[in-house]
């Protein structure tokens, strides 16, 4: 519709309220907003609706001021459906309890007659409220008011129907507090039987759809307090096979919920192209309990051979209830059967044959090359493992993680090949290798020499450290040997006065021929002898005294500045720097 229309029923609404026709103005009002909804405008629509629910609100008030309950309930029942619908929950839910009230009131109105059809009708009225109750979730004062009800009527409550009714309330209260499914149905079973029913024959058919909401409310109740099923359904399709293959289809429906799946039933929906050998289309259970699993299996085939590859859908359809008889669907798929006019495995474990001798000349190849074999010979070993990981996925049915392994295996083969039969590229990293190599000697060279330098210095350093100690050493030695002289000097000089002395005792002593005694003449004559031999032994000491006097070993010398020793390992050292740097200097050049 156009604006205007849209602007002309809000008149008309707005114009309904002047003439206080309140119920008319919400309807209209209603009409208007829902116009709007459609167009898009949904902030408009959301006044005009709520201009619909305060048009009910002053229907319902003036309806209870004329003491016309039923009415002002039914109102606010329309009140509360329009806050619900521009989502506005605490003017709903108070709606939908002044209703309430108003029903309790409505129902004082029939039972004030104290006939049993009019019983009838006030009982229905009353079980409606707790109803309402009920749906805007305050089971308590639903069943506080039934209580009450039926409390206070008890001596009007006398015919078997109206007592039924009475007792709905009690019967969902029952089945909520000892979560009896069996008291809950048969409430259900007279709220929709009966109390519908009375309601139509109290003209209040207007609040059956209350009652249903009612029930749904306890049955959410229930099923919050009760352990509900929950199935999951897989599909199990085969993998590489053809058009003349007949192949196994299952599905795998499980229970994964807490409660037991009453009545769950299943069927294949198949492409229209494959055909069913054998095997259940169909199946059903009465429970399938938590945790249990129901498996349905057949056998296919494609419904005529073709060329090529065709792609084909497969699924399964169903549903469950759980124990408050609510309904589930249950669904797997749609999956896709792919067949094809070959083995795809059998092609492939062909692939992987081919691919494996390519990799076997990659590992001769690499052997020949000049390149750093060792990396490139681990690079190969891998693809050969890939290649036994590949042929186990094939033969196991994992046939696409199988083809992308040997794809992978075939694009680094190529890569490889390109790398080792680059003789330029050989030749570079040749080249690359000396070049670091030279590099890298270039850049010990000078640290090298240094070091040499310092252990040189260091060892200089030490030997300075020995100068004072060896000219100690020369000191005590010389010493040692200036004493030695002067003692070899004394004896010298004690010689020589022996043996003058001798000599003169010698002369004075006399001769044998010089008596005639022949004793006297031989001792004269041993004596002399003895002498004799005493003299000239003590000339040999004294011989053997002065050349050792003479000897180089006594001559002390000139005190040394720097020790023999060192100034030898001073020029050995001097020499060896000297060699070194001669030896790096040239490598260094040889280097640049």
């Amino acid at each position: 519709m156009s604006d205007e229309e849209t602007r002309r029923i809000i008149e008309e609404a707005t114009n309904e309220s002047l003439r206080e026709s309140f119920t008319a103005a919400g309807r209209k009002f209603e009409e208007a907003a829902e116009l709007l909804e459609q167009k898009g405008d949904y902030d408009q629509a959301t006044k005009v609706f709520a201009q619909a629910g305060e048009a009910y609100e002053k229907a319902a008030s003036r309806y209870r001021e004329s003491k016309s309950f039923k009415n002002a309930a039914l109102n606010m029942c329309m009140a509360g459906d329009v806050y619900s619908e521009i989502a506005e929950p605490a003017k709903a839910i108070q709606s939908y309890e002044q209703a309430a009230e108003d029903l309790i009131g409505a129902s004082g109105e029939y039972l004030m007659w104290g006939e049993d059809s009019e019983t009838a009708k006030g009982t229905a009225l009353a079980v409606l409220s707790s109803m309402i109750y009920l749906m805007i979730g305050k089971e308590a004062e639903a069943f506080y008011k039934a209580r009450t009800f039926a409390a206070e009527n008890a001596s009007k409550l006398r015919f078997p129907g109206v007592i039924r009714l009475s007792q709905i309330p009690q019967m969902l209260e029952s089945a909520l507090q000892s979560l009896d499914l069996e008291a809950f149905a048969n409430a259900e079973t007279a709220a929709v039987t009966e109390l519908k029913s009375a309601l139509a024959n109290a003209k209040a058919q207007d609040f059956v759809k209350y009652v249903d909401k009612g029930l749904d409310m306890v049955r959410q109740m229930l099923r919050s307090k009760l352990k509900v099923p929950k199935i999951s359904a897989t599909l199990d399709l085969p993998v590489d096979m053809t058009f003349s293959e007949q192949f196994p289809l299952k599905v795998i429906i499980k229970n994964t919920g807490e409660g037991e799946a009453l009545s769950p039933k299943a069927s294949w929906e198949l492409d229209e192209d494959l055909v069913i050998v054998s095997g259940e289309k169909d199946k059903s259970m009465p429970i399938l309990p938590a945790g249990e699993t129901m498996v349905m299996e057949l056998i296919a085939k494609a419904g005529q051979e073709l060329e090529g590859m065709k792609e084909y859908s497969v699924m399964v359809r169903g549903s469950y209830q759980d124990k408050l008889k609510t309904e589930y669907s249950l669904q797997a798929g749609p999956g896709t059967l792919v067949l094809k006019d070959f083995k795809e495995s059998e092609k492939l474990l062909h692939d992987l044959d081919i691919t494996g001798g390519r990799v076997g000349l990659l590992s001769s190849s690499i052997d020949e090359s000049e390149l750093e074999k060792e990396p490139l010979i681990r690079i190969a070993s891998g693809l050969q493992n890939i290649l036994q990981k590949a042929r186990k996925e094939i033969e196991s049915s994992e046939i696409e993680t199988g083809k992308a392994r040997i794809k992978v295996v075939n694009e680094t083969v190529d890569l490889m090949d390109e790398v080792v039969g680059d003789d330029s590229l050989g030749d570079k990293l040749q080249i690359a290798r000396e070049t670091s190599k030279k590099e890298y000697a270039l850049s010990n060279i000078i640290p090298l020499k240094e070091k040499i330098h310092e252990a040189i210095a260091q060892a200089q350093t030490s030997l300075d450290g020995m100068i004072s100690e060896s000219i100690r050493e020369w000191d005590a030695r010389a010493e040692k040997k200036k004493s030695l002289a002067e003692k070899v000097s004394g004896a010298q000089s004690k010689a020589r006065e022996i043996v003058g002395t001798l000599e003169e005792i010698h002369k004075k002593i006399p001769k044998a021929s010089d008596t005639t005694d022949p004793e006297l003449a031989t001792l004269r004559t041993k004596i002399r002898t003895s002498l004799d031999q005493a003299i000239s032994h003590l000339r040999d000491l004294k011989s053997t005294i002065e050349s050792v006097a003479e000897d180089d070993v006594l001559n002390i010398g000139e005190r040394p500045t720097t020790p023999e020793k060192v100034k030898v390992a001073r020029d050995s050292l001097e020499k060896v720097k000297s060699e070194i740097n001669t030896i790096l200097e040239t490598k260094k050049s040889e280097l640049e």
